[in-house]
């Protein structure tokens, strides 16, 4: 298993933004690799990074999901070099993991991207001003996707991918369906103006001129159809991904990694009517036109990467929320997992979600910490409980067990959500 990714960083900008601070965390879902989760199943909790020396204690005190994640980077770390043993130990750890009654869920990781990627054809996104991302281009490269096609297949040559419950789907370059951060639209290298060396399914930049700030203005109806097109890029390439393990027989849950509130429909007009000026835009974060477009398959799940990331005061939802239109000023002030709850409804997907990882700004730190109803843990139970998700994966494991969160907490909470008591369960 690879170690936290040391460009998260990077992402914790951006996330901070969204939500206001998010981090990256997992839900697994409790389904098994051979059936999805019917409505009314057991809630389902798990950890993030799940430490092989834990998988026994943890599946006797009821957290049944575990997450192990790969790392491309580390896997091949020059092209078409694969490191077997690597491979090998990682599938010896899903055996070990299943056969402590835990599921499993797969992170490809592709967002630990090997060098030698950059170095193909449109390799890295480019901004308006010619700037490149350190991120992979996944969207707008046929080439990457090609080389991570090879990786994912040599992968499923040695993973079992009937014994993984569920994958999580991310962006690629990025360890959530995001574009990078930094306040830019990423839309302007070779391939997305012209067409040349596109992935098959994309069509290019359809105002290929404009530029923002600048190069023009966009009418409000233009400048709707190139967010469209801007945002269907991430849509497309969770579709890849999806049709990809399809290919390679996997019929398990497909994660979508989301955090935070993005850019909700009243900010949005906003910015469709002002030549698209909205520094979080550029994240391609806009959950209510990705989640439209993603199907309803029941194998599909709206991740929330930010359950109780103290947006909208860590409120919870309410029984009305599915009256509540997704344009009502109302909705405005929610919580980012209310919103992806109420998004994910509209679209009829399940759900599920997971708390903001340790390392992010000194409040969240501090709720982190918190072992009061106040605090992180307790409220992401809340919001599970009233939002209906499936179930809870905590981030990341390792805090649970070296002191930094409560695991007796953790455990008393997943007692008490199993006995339909989610603020208790301790005694």
């Amino acid at each position: 298993m690879s170690a936290p990714d040391p460009t998260r960083r990077g992402v914790r900008a951006i996330v901070r933004a969204l939500a206001p601070a998010v981090a990256l965390v997992v839900l697994v879902s409790c389904t098994s690799a051979e059936e999805p989760t019917p409505p009314g199943s057991p809630l389902t909790f798990g950890t993030l990074l799940s430490m092989p020396e834990r998988f026994d204690d943890e599946a006797r005190a009821g957290v049944r999901a575990a997450m192990l994640e790969l790392s491309w980077r580390d896997v091949e770390p020059e092209e078409g070099d694969f490191d077997e043993e690597r491979l090998e130990d990682f599938a010896r750890g899903v055996a070990d993991a299943r056969a402590a009654g835990r599921t499993v869920t797969l992170g490809l990781g592709l967002h630990y991207t090997p060098d030698w990627v950059g170095d193909l054809e449109d390799g890295h996104y480019v901004d308006a001003s010619g700037r490149r991302s350190e991120a992979a281009n996944f969207v707008f490269s046929a080439a990457v996707r090609g080389a991570a096609e090879d990786y994912v297949r040599r992968v499923a040559r040695t993973v079992d991918l009937s014994s993984i419950a569920a994958v999580r789907l991310t962006s690629g370059g990025s360890p959530e369906v995001l574009y990078p951060g930094g306040g830019r639209f990423w839309a302007f290298n070779t391939g997305a103006l012209s067409g040349d060396g596109l992935p098959a399914s994309m069509l290019p930049n359809p105002f290929p001129q404009w530029r923002p700030g600048g190069g023009g203005r966009l009418t409000p109806e233009q400048a709707r159809a190139w967010v469209d097109w801007y945002v269907g890029g991430l849509v497309d390439v969770v579709r890849w991904q999806r049709e990809l393990l399809a290919e390679l027989r996997f019929d398990g849950d497909v994660h979508v990694l989301t955090p935070g509130s993005g850019v909700r429909p009243r900010r949005l007009e906003r910015a469709l009517r002002s030549n698209l000026e909205d520094d979080l835009l550029g994240t391609g974060a806009v959950w209510q036109l990705l989640y439209d477009r993603l199907p309803a398959d029941g194998r599909t799940v709206a991740f929330i990467t930010s359950v109780a990331d103290s947006s909208g005061g860590d409120d919870e939802c309410a029984p009305g929320d599915a009256a509540v239109a997704l344009t009502d000023p109302r909705a405005d002030g929610w919580s980012a997992t209310r919103w992806i709850t109420r998004v994910a409804t509209e679209n009829g997907l399940r759900v599920s979600g997971e708390n903001p990882g340790y390392g992010l700004p000194e409040e969240l730190e501090r709720s982190y910490r918190d072992g009061r109803d106040s605090g992180m843990m307790a409220a992401a139970f809340r919001q599970v409980a009233s939002c209906g998700l499936e179930g809870l994966y905590w981030a990341h494991d390792a805090q649970l067990w070296n002191g930094t969160a409560d695991w007796e907490q953790f455990a008393a909470l997943v007692r008490g959500a199993q006995q339909g008591n989610p603020g208790g369960g301790r005694g």
